[in-house]
């Protein structure tokens, strides 16, 4: 039997009623929905609306934020930089007014007033590029470094210039990836620094070296090495020290691998270098290999086919801060720190620094910090040696000994010694040995002599060419050699200890030169201990060829006397024991206090003069010693400070070399300004090529951002014409909806029977 279509009329009225209402309220939210939209733009308010669409739509607009915040970091850095550059294009026209004056200031033409006058136009031009260095750029300094709050530059009533900032940069983001500073730091600017001192001082391997600071502090990847040991049957460990800190830890890992037995493993730091690894088997042979896909065992240093003993080549342990003193130099240290330490004189100012108390490298920073705050502290970049700088412009700054110590060169930090070329005195001016000036010293017996210093290179050759003037021979008397102090021959023995390890006790007694001494102890071994006198310098050597150990003479009076207080430690018998110098009356050495020469001379008790030329004055030893005894020296200046050769430091000295009239030191400024304005042209094309990086950024950022709203307004923001149809189309069918409402609704009295 069909079933036919329920009439209308026979629907339940409560169902009806029903059905219609749910009609009109889902009419009505849409209205509102729609309205909602045309009101706000969007397409919805919360995102239980359309799940998937409201979370593109945050990823969207977090992505647009970002963008927005690029674009404010590039506007500002793009303020920070513009500033930057009309500020230093003023100091580029101090420069060249500089110039200008220096020209101006040399020769016979200028008079004193005229180069008084011109020195006070320099000294004003350095207090407007103060001013320019003070340049602040919305309440902050531009050139302070990271120190934005502290005004960078402090003009001293000396015309000096001290730096307050500090080297950092301020970087921000121009990109999810790229990272643009937005300032230059006063040195990098101004060059408000001098060079930085430091050399090489090779820390030894120990222990408690860190992995991360090996290879110069380039570390090392850790992952695993093989290891096989061998006395017959092969035992091979592949050993994981990806978690090693330390060498101690790596020793520990390498160890326990093969603590099972029946062969052990010892490893240590190797005795012989300092530098490197030492791996020793219990027995048989070791050898160490790289896994696949591995340089470990070859960045150690140990990567080793089968061999008795694994020797290690140098890792280059890095300098840090907890480097200690004892470990410089290749274990050898720093020398006695106790009454010694180091003389810094900046800018002006000297200060000695007692570094008894001082075990790592950061107590040797906080106790020159102490007393001089002007000094800039580091480890180079090689972090290999210490990089310390002054920042003080228009002065003077070196690093020296004191009381005749070995700190500064243990440091790597002396400004001036033995091996410093001639070439680098005088501020880069250096010193010509090759004219026909020669050195002329007037000694304490009245005469004069003079000696040709010609192809001298080092401090030390003309150390030598000075120490040689008098020869040292067989007939030198032993009462005329240390300046005349002697040697006491009678006070006891020189005791050798041969190569066989025996000793012999030689009685000089009754010599009274060189060649007597030479004959006492040539005597004892005719042939075998032989002793002679070097042929280059004014010294004695012993060769023995008794045996293969090390060869050595005792420290005693005698010994210190004649130089042989000494040990040769090789096995070649071949090799002689090399003596020291020995002084007669005229010598050259080191200052005892800082940098520079000093000349003695015993010859008589007068004074002892060195006339100032030009050769005399370059190498600081220009001077009277007034005094009458033969012990005390004429001390020279040091001829080889550093110096900031940035603009202020150069107006400071311009303007000091006018007030002089030192033609040579004005004709030297002026020299250095060119150079300087190179540089500084630099540092503005520096600016230059990160200001158009800022702009193809924010070019790039605006394409981004246009392609980012397009995607976003598909995404969020509704489209009014196609809202405004659909409005219109939903109110016809509300409104039908309604109509059949109101007529579907409408009850007579048989809707009750």
């Amino acid at each position: 039997m069909s079933i036919g279509p329920i009439l209308p009329g026979r629907l339940p009225s409560t169902m009806l009623s029903e059905r219609l209402k749910v009609s009109l309220n889902n009419n009505s939210l849409e209205l509102a929905r729609l309205q909602q939209q045309v009101a706000t733009g969007q397409k919805f308010t919360i995102a239980s609306e359309s799940p998937a669409a409201a979370l593109r739509t945050i990823v969207l607009q977090s992505a647009f934020e970002r963008q927005e915040q690029y674009q404010t970091n590039i506007a500002t850095n793009t303020s920070l930089l513009t500033t930057s550059e009309s500020a230093l294009l003023g100091v580029g026209d101090a420069l060249n007014q500089a110039k200008s004056l220096s020209l101006t200031g040399i020769g016979s033409t200028v008079t004193d007033a005229e180069r008084q006058a011109l020195a006070d136009e320099v000294a004003s031009l350095r207090t407007q590029v103060v001013n320019i260095g003070n340049t602040q750029f919305r309440g902050q300094y531009l050139f302070s470094g990271s120190e934005t709050e502290v005004a960078p530059f402090e003009e001293l009533a000396n015309g000096q210039v001290v730096y307050r900032g500090d080297t950092h940069q301020i970087q921000s983001y121009l990109d999810s990836q790229i990272l643009l500073p937005n300032n230059f730091d006063g040195i990098t600017a101004f060059s408000a620094s001098t060079p930085e001192v430091g050399n090489d001082i090779n820390p030894a391997l120990t222990l408690q070296t860190k992995i991360s600071d090996l290879n110069s502090g380039r570390g090392v990847n850790l992952d695993s090495i093989t290891v096989t040991l061998d006395n017959g049957t092969p035992q091979t460990q592949t050993v994981d020290v990806s978690g090693a800190e330390t060498i101690q830890d790596l020793k520990t890992l390498l160890e326990n691998a093969f603590s099972g037995g029946p062969l052990t493993l010892t490893v240590d730091v190797d005795p012989a270098s300092l530098n490197g690894l030492r791996l020793t088997p219990s027995a048989g042979t070791v050898a160490v290999s790289n896994v696949a896909g591995s340089t470990l065992a070859t960045d150690l240093g140990i990567a080793s086919a089968a061999v008795a003993q694994v020797n290690g080549t140098d890792i280059d342990p890095g300098i840090t801060l907890q480097t200690t003193l004892a470990s410089l130099n290749g274990g050898t240290g720093i020398g006695t720190t106790t009454g010694k330490g180091l003389v810094i004189n900046n800018g002006g100012k000297t200060e000695t620094i007692d570094l008894s108390t001082a075990n790592t490298i950061e107590d040797v920073f906080n106790l020159i910090r102490t007393l001089d705050p002007n000094l800039t502290l580091g480890i180079n970049k090689n972090q290999n040696g210490l990089a310390i700088s002054s920042r003080i412009s228009g002065a003077d700054f070196s690093i020296g000994e004191n009381d005749g110590g070995a700190n500064a060169a243990g440091l790597g930090i002396a400004t001036f010694s033995a091996s410093t070329p001639l070439s680098e005195l005088n501020y880069g001016r250096g010193v010509d040995v090759d004219s026909s000036n020669q050195l002329q010293i007037i000694r304490r017996d009245g005469s004069t002599i003079d000696i040709d210093l010609s192809g001298s290179v080092t401090v030390q050759d003309v150390i030598d060419k000075i120490n040689d003037f008098e020869t040292f021979d067989g007939t030198t008397l032993l009462a005329d050699l240390n300046l005349g102090q002697g040697v006491p021959v009678g006070a006891t023995t020189l005791d050798i200890t041969r190569r066989d390890a025996s000793v012999v006790n030689v009685n000089l007694a009754g010599d009274t030169t060189v060649q007597d001494v030479l004959d006492s102890i040539n005597a004892i071994d005719p042939g075998n201990l032989v002793a002679s006198i070097d042929p280059t310098t004014n010294a004695i050597q012993i060769t023995d060829n008794s045996g293969a150990g090390p060869l050595s003479i005792a420290s005693d009076v005698v010994s210190q006397a004649l130089g042989l207080a000494v040990t040769e430690p090789g096995t070649n018998n071949t090799v002689p024991l090399q003596g020291n110098f020995i002084p007669i009356h005229l010598q050259a050495t080191l200052n005892t206090t800082g940098n520079g020469l000093t000349i003695f001379d015993a010859s008589g008790t007068g004074p002892l003069e060195i006339p100032p030329i030009e050769l005399a004055f370059a190498l600081g030893i220009d001077g009277v010693e007034t005094g009458n005894d033969p012990l005390v020296g004429l001390v020279g200046k040091d001829p080889n400070p550093k110096e900031s050769t940035g603009v202020l430091s150069l107006l400071s000295r311009l303007e000091t070399g006018l007030r002089n009239g030192n033609d040579q030191e004005i004709e030297r400024i002026g020299a250095l300004i060119d150079v300087e304005i190179g540089r500084m042209t630099r540092v503005r094309g520096d600016i230059g090529s990160r200001l158009k990086v800022l702009e193809e950024a924010d070019n790039r950022l605006k394409d981004q951002a246009v392609e980012l709203e397009a995607t976003l307004s598909k995404e969020f923001e509704v489209d009014l014409t196609e809202v405004i149809v659909e409005i219109t189309q939903r109110q016809t069918a509300f409104e039908a909806n309604l109509q059949v409402t109101s007529q579907a609704l409408q009850l007579t009295l048989l809707s009750f029977l």
